[in-house]
């Protein structure tokens, strides 16, 4: 046990480059040098220069590729890299020309170089399908479809007022990184599940059983969190009741049994947009509905990546230098923001709440009535 407590955790400065660990906490000035390099100044004089490129959604890449990607930076870095939180990887080196040539190189990969001040930051996604099972919409696919359409913004060939970050959540359960973000994509589901009576036996207590346990003991009645799910009695029989206006598509009643089923058709995402975790401005912020469900119809979701790019576009025409989204919406007031959006008018169901009520987790509990008139609607 001694000898687990004196090597775990391991030093943070372990594996530090020697440049980064001399000049530890001593940085005083940055530089950029155009899209995507930044040069840090220390006290002692000495400089670094740290070159951002995307990775795929999800920050998923081969061996094949992280091999080439140690190669450049043992050949024109320090020898060290990182995947940074934002799902991009970033190589650090010791001249502009080195800087250069590493932008060349990784560039001639196919990543692009960008990603700092008034750009797009990242995109980052949880796997859905890739190892979820409870993933109602593609997240990385949705990703790379936002990825191919913002790229300009990301290489600094748009610029814009501030940095931009977008998360894409395959479910309610926000695994991207939550709400608290420019734009947030969530996946969702346009209405409650149907429930196959002839599987369900296989998920609850045998009937005999099930007839003297206690509703609040039946284990796929505590899974709901709203409540959505309850027993009803009719003399021998004790059937499972789904309430549809308390249920809010979370997935918890499938996650545990496979008798509950979605329809394809219901397949959607919420959009979100005005958050941000920074103290600067208006402080942090979680994001507001802007549309409460869209359809997400692969492989380019076109409908998704249009109501992004026109946020974009109204925040980048009529925002402030250095004034992030959340920022700007509250400058102008969101019954403005949604109105030089476009969204339909069944934005204004919820225009009149107050910003408490217009977060992610306050609007999920009114169920399946939005989420049908907002598809339905003309």
């Amino acid at each position: 046990m001694s000898a687990i407590q004196l090597n775990i955790p391991n030093e943070l400065d372990r594996f530090l480059p020697d440049i980064v660990k001399r000049n530890y906490g001593k940085w005083k000035e940055r530089r950029f040098h155009g899209p995507g390099i930044i040069e840090h100044v220390s006290e002692m004089g000495e400089r670094v220069f740290t070159v951002k490129a995307a990775l795929p959604p999800n920050a998923r890449v081969s061996v094949d590729t992280l091999e080439k990607f140690a190669d450049i930076a043992d050949k024109l870095g320090v020898g060290a890299l990182r995947i940074t939180i934002a799902g991009n990887v970033e190589f650090i080196t010791d001249s502009l020309e080195k800087a250069l040539k590493i932008k060349e190189e990784v560039e001639r990969l196919g990543f692009p170089v960008g990603g700092w001040g008034g750009a797009l930051w990242g995109i980052n996604t949880c796997t859905a399908f890739l190892t979820c099972q409870i993933a109602v919409i593609d997240a990385p696919s949705i990703g790379k479809a936002l990825g191919d359409a913002l790229k300009p913004y990301f290489t600094g060939e748009e610029r814009l007022p501030a940095k931009l970050r977008i998360f894409v959540s395959g479910c309610p359960s926000g695994c991207a990184g939550g709400t608290a973000i420019d734009i947030a994509i969530v996946g969702m589901w346009g209405a409650p599940p149907k429930i196959r009576e002839e599987a369900l036996p296989l998920c609850m207590p045998p009937p005999k059983a099930l007839a003297k346990i206690p509703e609040s003991q039946v284990f796929l009645v505590q899974v709901c969190p709203t409540g959505a799910l309850s027993l009803r009695r009719e003399g021998d029989k004790v059937k499972l009741v789904l309430v549809g206006e308390k249920c809010i598509n979370c997935g918890r009643c499938k996650d545990n049994c496979d008798a509950f089923d979605y329809d394809p058709k219901d397949v959607g995402a919420a959009i979100l947009v005005g958050g941000k975790m920074a103290n600067t401005g208006v402080g942090p912020r979680l994001a507001r509905v802007l549309i409460p469900w869209i359809p997400a119809n692969p492989p380019r979701y076109e409908e998704i990546v249009a109501v992004v790019k026109k946020v974009v576009d109204v925040w980048k025409t009529y925002a402030k230098p250095g004034e992030r989204l959340a920022d700007f919406v509250e400058r102008i007031g969101w019954p403005k923001f949604v109105d030089l959006v476009g969204v339909p008018k069944m934005a204004a169901q919820y225009l009149w709440w107050p910003d408490a009520a217009r977060t992610y987790l306050t609007y999920r509990a009114r169920g399946e009535v939005i989420f049908k008139g907002f598809r339905d609607a003309p």
